[in-house]
Formats: structure tokens, C-alpha cells, sequence
């Protein structure tokens, strides 16, 4: 069939009637001529009139030819072997194959529910296969063969992975002809409610139709959704998604070793956190008995940090926390998820902890009594090494001695002295900066801080260096001194209650939380993915593995399904709809692009040309001869 991507030139043709219309004006009758003597017509010259007019029509039909040659090149034709009249309807079948699919006789009705839908089309249209999850794969293209689409069928198998309708959508799409006169998209699917991301929509065209093929609600199904570590305990967090309450048992494992287990009833539709000990070990693996609901979401592991948790050191003048950092050590200890481990050491034995406990992720200076040369050596190389200290500039701290083991870290354009002594005069502490990680957990509760009552604080003055908050009475209260690699905080008071009233109030943990946390430096390399979701090295399978690490060692991660395939909760149709939009003339859009590619494939306009050219080069030679 024959078709032309820009046919309104075609009415270029009509310039070809203009050598017509010139044709016919041109005729003239012929005069008639009286001749007496006959004799003398005989005698004269004869044109023969008919074969003029041959080469006259010849010449016309050149001509008006070069011309509709030219309008057919400009009209740039080309053989439409797929237009879209002959072109038969595709049909694509999608096949959810999540995790929540995996639910005993879950995904043996969705296999049925598709091949029905296969079975169902006309048998002059195409048919496809695509399965989905997280992501989705062309598991038959489409054409005529049936049995090759009920094969792919037979072949797919539930996975690990979460659900994207948006990749489901997006590889249907792909697979069907824009020239296609009619386009179907099935969706064999449980239509679980965590499969649209908020915010999702696809585009589909308008002329496709969508059709949805409900496997039905799952079993009821008891799962493990989460689990965490403590400095004396794992936290497993069981839920109950089936409508009775379910009693189970819940067994930790470490390094393939039975550590403890433990009976529980969860309620219908509540969850329940699990304590069981801790005890060294550098896999962990909690699992809970359900043979009805789903099997993958019955374990989940867990890598235990087997170096131990961060150490943050507490320097006073003899190492009794109880005593000395009372209010410090228990607010350092009031997160059951805080993952430091607080250690008190003496100020004379500084250079001996620091050099001995490799993991120190933190050191909080309370005293420099004792603190020799070598300690504040020790400091010093231990922030330019990338560590961060925390100093109290109370009553317990010499100036100088600080000074000095702060300046051997800091650069030269940048130095802090803490003046002996401390300043009477009521007065409160207000931010600078609500934005640096200090205050900025605050957010809109940072004022609380203002309702701290200071009697008394140290002086400190700094160069370089940046204040973070200070006093009513305008000294620097708060200040944030780079060193090397790392960094050192001053609040210029105590945190043991003799200079103020901090440790009485609300904000006082959380400042001294997200202080640690700030001089800790970097957070750790990420040890938890989920199936699907991880970098490339990470199986499609919930476990453990090792991968490469940042230093170049291996290093243990875990890689675990994702607790929302556990929900149960589904889309009416309406809602899954809701999220798919229509695109109106993207299919005649499509169809051009496909007809320009044609058409340049195909290359007629060239053709013309050339013809019109061989065309106009006869009549120069007819007309020629004709003069």
C-alpha cells in the first residue's frame, strides 16, 4: 500500500495543468488560401502537420510528467506494509511475580488467571508476556504463537522482590506497536496496595485498553518486619497481618548457633518487639514459625558489628563515671538504640586508652587533671587523625592544659584558649546557626534551650574557629574548631550540674547525643539491603553476603525482603486507575514517527526526483529538435 508522510504537496500537482491550459491557447485554425493556379500549392513546401502534433503531445506529456514527478517527491511516498488498517491487535499480559505472590496458592491461580487471558484473545492478534516485580522482563514478545506465551506462562515463578506496577506499565508499553489497530494490557496481579509508590503515574495511550485480573486476598500470614541491635539485646519486631491472633515461636540464631527462642501471641493486626540477648557473633538470624502465610518474611538476618559497638571515651580526673560524669554517662545510656559504648578512663592514662582502644569514636573531656604531655600528645594525634572531642569547659579543666592539647591539632589560622576561672551572672545559651547537626535535631524546640540557666562560665576565645551558639551576655557558648581530619567542640560550662542547671532539662540528651554523633564523624557503610534494591553485587535473594568494602577488605551485609510485601492491603480498581494516565494522539504521534522511519528507510523521494530529471532531460531534446 502506498502512502505518503507529507501528502498535502500533492496538490502541487495541480501546477501540472498549467502547460495544458498553454497547449490549448496555442492552437490556432488553420487561415485557408486561395490559390489559382494549382499548380503552384503542388510546388510548395509541405510540413507534415501530424507528426507536429505528435511531438506537441509529446512534449506536453514530459512536461506535465517532470512536474507531478515533483510533487510526488515533495509528498516523499513510501510502501506502508504495515499500515494500520492490516496491522492486527496486540495484547500484553503481565504477570506479577513479587513476593507477595509466593503466599500458597497464591501465584498457581495468577499462572491460570494468564493463561485464560491468552487463551481469550482473537486468533488474529499478537500476544505477549511480560513479568514484573521491582523489575520487569519481556518473558515472550508478542506475536501469533500462543504456545510460546502460555510457556513463558508455565515458566515464571514468584521472587523476593517488592512490587512496581510503574515497571510493569513501562515494559508493556514498550512492547507494543504504536501501528498496532487495537492494544491490550492485562494485569495478572494481587493488586497489593504497596505496589504504587505515593506520587506514581504512567502514561499509557489513550486507545489502550486495561484490564485487570484479581488473584485474590492472600493467607493469613505472620512475619518478621524488622530487627535491631542494642548494646545487650536483638529486637525482633513480629507482626500479625491475619485476622485472629496467632501464637508462634521466635528463635535467634548467631553464627548458625541456637541462642535463645521465645513463645508469643500478637494480637490481629499488631506488632510485638522481642527481646532476646545478645551474644557475640557476627551473623544474626531471627525466625519465626508461620506455615500458612508467606515463607520468605518468616527470617530475617542481621550483621553484628564485630568490632563492637563505638567507643566513646569519657575523660575525668579517675575514671568513675558514677561519680565524676553522672548526669553525662546516663544520658549517653538513655537511647536503648544509642550505639556507643561509654567507657570512663583516668586523664593520667589518656595516651594509654587512646592508643589501645582502636574504635574510640569519641572523646569527652571533663578534666585535665593528670593529663601530661604524652596525653595531650595523644589528643592532639588523635584528632588530626580524624577524631572528634567534646570539651566542658568547667571547673575541673585548666585552660592552658586544654589549649595545648587542642592547639597541637588545629592549624595556625585557627587557635583556642579557655580562660581559668569562670564568670558569675545569670544567663541563658541561644543558637547561631539552627542548621549545623548540633541543633539542628532540635528544629522548632531549639528555644527550650534558652530556659538553661548558666551561673557560671568559662571564657573562651577563639580564632578561626566557628560559634556555633552563645550567652545572653554576648560570650562565645558554643564553638566548632576543625582539626585535621577531625574536630573538637567547647561549651564553655560544666556538664555535671555545678555551673548550671543543663542536665535538669529535656534538651540536655538530646544535645549531647547529636554532639557525639557530630564528632563521630562519617556514618557507617551500610550493612542492610533489600532484595532488589541494593547495588549490583547484591543477590536477588534474601541472606548474607560479602562485598568489597570502601578500604578494599570484605565486608558482611545483609540482604533481606521488604516488610511491606507483607501487608495485605489492596487496590480496588478505581484506585489502581487512578494512577495511570491517558495520553490522547500519542498513538498517531507514534505512527508518524514510525512512517518517517519508513519512508527514510525506503528512500522514494529520490527516485522521483531522478525520474524528473531523466524526464526533463528527453523533453530539452524533443523540444530541441522540434525548433
Amino acid at each position: 500500500m502506498i502512502a505518503f508522510l507529507s501528502p498535502l504537496f500533492l496538490l502541487g500537482a495541480a501546477a501540472a495543468t498549467v502547460p495544458i491550459l498553454l497547449h490549448l491557447l496555442k492552437r490556432q485554425p488553420e487561415v485557408s488560401i486561395k490559390f489559382a493556379p494549382v499548380k503552384l500549392l503542388r510546388q510548395a513546401p509541405v510540413e507534415h502537420a501530424r507528426r507536429r502534433r505528435l511531438r506537441d503531445l509529446l512534449l506536453l506529456a514530459l512536461r506535465v510528467s517532470a512536474l507531478l514527478l515533483l510533487a510526488l517527491a515533495f509528498a516523499r511516498p513510501f510502501v506502508a506494509a504495515g499500515a494500520d488498517a492490516d496491522s492486527p491487535g496486540i495484547t500484553i499480559v503481565a504477570l506479577d511475580t513479587s513476593l507477595s505472590l509466593a503466599a500458597p496458592g497464591q501465584f498457581e491461580r495468577a499462572r491460570q488467571l494468564a493463561r485464560e487471558a491468552v487463551e481469550r484473545t482473537s486468533g488474529d492478534q499478537l500476544v505477549g508476556v511480560v513479568t514484573f516485580a521491582e523489575r520487569a522482563a519481556v518473558a515472550a514478545p508478542a506475536s501469533a504463537d500462543r504456545a510460546m506465551a502460555i510457556e513463558a506462562i508455565d515458566a515464571a515463578s514468584p521472587g523476593f522482590e517488592g512490587t512496581s506496577y510503574r515497571s510493569a506499565f513501562g515494559a508493556a508499553a514498550a512492547a507494543i506497536d504504536a501501528r498496532a489497530s487495537a492494544s491490550t494490557i492485562v494485569v495478572v496481579s494481587d493488586l497489593q496496595e504497596g505496589g504504587w509508590d505515593r506520587g506514581d503515574q504512567v502514561a499509557v495511550l489513550e486507545s489502550t485498553e486495561i484490564e485487570l485480573l484479581d488473584v485474590g486476598v492472600p493467607p493469613p500470614n505472620v512475619g518478621v518486619v524488622a530487627v535491631r541491635a542494642t548494646r545487650e539485646a536483638i529486637v525482633p519486631t513480629v507482626r500479625n497481618w491475619g485476622p485472629e491472633p496467632r501464637e508462634t515461636r521466635v528463635v535467634l540464631t548467631v553464627d548458625d548457633r541456637d541462642v535463645a527462642q521465645s513463645d508469643i501471641l500478637v494480637e490481629s493486626g499488631e506488632s510485638v518487639d522481642v527481646v532476646l540477648p545478645r551474644v557475640r557473633g557476627t551473623v544474626a538470624v531471627v525466625t519465626v514459625e508461620d506455615s500458612d502465610g508467606l515463607a520468605a518474611d518468616n527470617a530475617r538476618f542481621l550483621v553484628l558489628d564485630t568490632q563492637g559497638p563505638p567507643v566513646v571515651l569519657v575523660v575525668t580526673a579517675t575514671g568513675d563515671l558514677g561519680r565524676e560524669a553522672f548526669y553525662l554517662d546516663q544520658a549517653l545510656a538513655s537511647s536503648s538504640d544509642t550505639a556507643f559504648e561509654v567507657r570512663g578512663a583516668a586523664a593520667s592514662s589518656v595516651a594509654t586508652e587512646l592508643t589501645a582502644q582502636v574504635n574510640v569514636s569519641a572523646v569527652v573531656l571533663l578534666s585535665t587533671r593528670g593529663l601530661d604531655t604524652k596525653g595531650r600528645q595523644a589528643i592532639g594525634q588523635y584528632m588530626q587523625s580524624g577524631g572528634g572531642v567534646l570539651v566542658a569547659a568547667g571547673p575541673d579543666l585548666d585552660g592552658e592544659v586544654v589549649a595545648d592539647a587542642l592547639n597541637r591539632a588545629l592549624s595556625m589560622d585557627a587557635q583556642i584558649r579557655v580562660l581559668p576561672g569562670g564568670e558569675a551572672g545569670t544567663r541563658s545559651l541561644t543558637p547561631g546557626d539552627v542548621r549545623h547537626p548540633v541543633f539542628r535535631a532540635f528544629g522548632a524546640g531549639g528555644a527550650a534551650l534558652g530556659l538553661v540557666t548558666f551561673e557560671r562560665v568559662a571564657s573562651v576565645i577563639v580564632e578561626g574557629c566557628e560559634i556555633l551558639a552563645r550567652f545572653t551576655t554576648g560570650e562565645a557558648a558554643v564553638v566548632d574548631c576543625q582539626a585535621g581530619n577531625g574536630r573538637a567542640l567547647v561549651l564553655a560550662s560544666d556538664l555535671d550540674n555545678r555551673w548550671n542547671n543543663f542536665p535538669l532539662h529535656a534538651t540536655f540528651v538530646p544535645f549531647v547525643h547529636e554532639a557525639v554523633r557530630y564528632l563521630s564523624g562519617p556514618e557507617r557503610p551500610v550493612s542492610e539491603y533489600l532484595v532488589g534494591r541494593g547495588p549490583a553485587a547484591v543477590r536477588a535473594t534474601p541472606g548474607v553476603i560479602q562485598v568489597p568494602g570502601a578500604d578494599g577488605d570484605q565486608r558482611w551485609i545483609a540482604v533481606n525482603v521488604d516488610p511491606s510485601e507483607s501487608n495485605p492491603s489492596r487496590l480496588s480498581a478505581t484506585e489502581f486507575e487512578a494512577a495511570v494516565t491517558r495520553l490522547r494522539g500519542a498513538g498517531r504521534s507514534a505512527r508518524q514517527i514510525g512512517d518517517r522511519e519508513q519512508e527514510e528507510r525506503q528512500g522514494g523521494w529520490r527516485y522521483a526526483l531522478v525520474l524528473m530529471v531523466m524526464v526533463l532531460a528527453v523533453e530539452s531534446v524533443v523540444g530541441t529538435r522540434s525548433s
